[in-house]
């Protein structure tokens, strides 16, 4: 199996076998031919990121994976739970980040960690739940990053039709009408759920919802104690960890920060900017937009540990080169080796690779772990491109 075709499968399998994950960490000396295998008997369906970066070496296996998105502190990004409910309203900018992280009980809720024109997603964890990466060959966890259970999407006023609980049971948060769902798909194009799930207006015709992503894991009292802890933060502009001063023409920016849409994200990245050719409509609403799923031509520009890549893909000296096997899919290193960037056409973009190369030249890398150094959203790409 080629390098390419192991890095389709392999994150094909992170996104779809979190409920299977969630058990014990497995067996060490299991390589990817391994993994693969036995997602190619669980799942029958494959949207899959061709030849991604986004696999661990050689026989690297990820035992409880819950939910593509990764969490670092960023300034108010942690707060205890209010001890009483404050006004929520959604910043009047499409990227401005408007909601506070905070700890409720055993729950851990990221700030907004991906933003849309329509909503912005939160993440929670549940204690100190990880997710490791092993080796494959005895060596242990080479890499952890937090492992999320459920969503939190806070949609901007006017957006949301609650129509999906429109048999959900009435419960009240903070005071407000909400709506719980026993059993509902939080994307219906996904291969996660269905599972519990609670819509509640956070102010006048705003909606927000929490859902488990993960079986079993969640029920109503924890969603209605998750929903009374939000709380808003002063806006602020979105930020990256990398910025690049050239885009492929004729495409604008549909969503971006720490991770991709979902499910298409993944716990371990470090930013992400995605564009399209045509941008999905963000009214009326009943669900978070799939971006990479049937809204035409997209191209997502992505940063990853180097931990969690291939090591085929780890070539240093920071040239921009592409995938052998992939004509869509190019890569370069930062610098200092520690991060990988990738740009991916999909959705049947055709981009000439020497528009992805360009892309990539133009990239100019912050410190991820350090926030203070990213760049505004709306300087990380051309003018054009917003």
């Amino acid at each position: 199996m080629s390098n390419s075709e192991r890095s389709v499968d392999m994150q094909d399998l992170l996104r779809q076998a979190r409920n299977d994950a969630l058990s014990e960490a497995p067996p060490m000396g299991r390589g990817v031919d391994d993994v693969v295998a036995e997602g190619r008997r669980r799942h029958g369906r494959h949207r899959l990121l061709q030849g991604g970066a986004a696999v661990a070496t050689a026989a690297a296996v990820v035992a409880a994976i819950a939910l593509p998105h990764s969490f670092a502190a960023r300034p108010g990004n942690v707060v205890a739970a209010p001890p009483a409910a404050a006004a929520v309203t959604y910043p009047t900018s499409d990227w401005m980040y408007g909601f506070k992280g905070y700890r409720t009980g055993d729950f851990t809720v990221t700030g907004a960690e991906h933003v849309t024109p329509g909503y912005q997603e939160l993440y929670v964890q549940r204690g100190k739940q990880m997710s490791d990466l092993y080796d494959g060959v005895g060596g242990g966890v080479v890499a952890s990053s937090p492992l999320y259970s459920a969503n939190i999407t806070v949609y901007r006023p006017g957006v949301f039709q609650p129509t999906k609980f429109a048999n959900g049971e009435k419960v009240t948060v903070n005071g407000r009408p909400g709506l719980f769902a026993s059993s509902m798909m939080y994307i219906d194009s996904s291969d996660i759920g269905p599972n519990v799930a609670l819509a509640w207006q956070y102010a006048d015709n705003a909606w927000a919802v929490a859902a488990s992503v993960v079986d079993g894991e969640f029920n109503r009292a924890e969603l209605l104690q998750l929903a009374a802890g939000l709380a808003p933060s002063p806006p602020a502009p979105v930020t990256v960890a990398f910025k690049t001063d050239y885009t492929p023409q004729g495409y604008s920016l549909t969503s971006a920060g720490r991770t991709d849409d979902f499910p298409s994200g993944a716990s371990y990245m470090s930013a992400s900017i995605r564009l399209s050719k045509t941008r999905p409509s963000y009214t009326s609403l009943t669900e978070p937009v799939d971006a990479s799923l049937d809204h035409g031509p997209t191209v997502r520009i992505a940063l990853y540990p180097v931990e969690f890549t291939d090591t085929a893909h780890r070539q240093p000296g920071g040239a921009a080169y592409c995938n052998a096997g992939n004509a869509n899919l190019c890569f370069r290193m930062s610098p200092d080796g520690r991060y990988l960037a990738e740009i991916y056409a999909d959705g049947g973009a055709a981009i000439p690779q020497s528009e992805l190369l360009r892309t990539l030249r133009g990239v100019e890398f912050a410190n991820p772990a350090q926030p203070s150094t990213w760049f505004a959203l709306t300087s990380a790409i051309p003018a054009s491109a917003l």
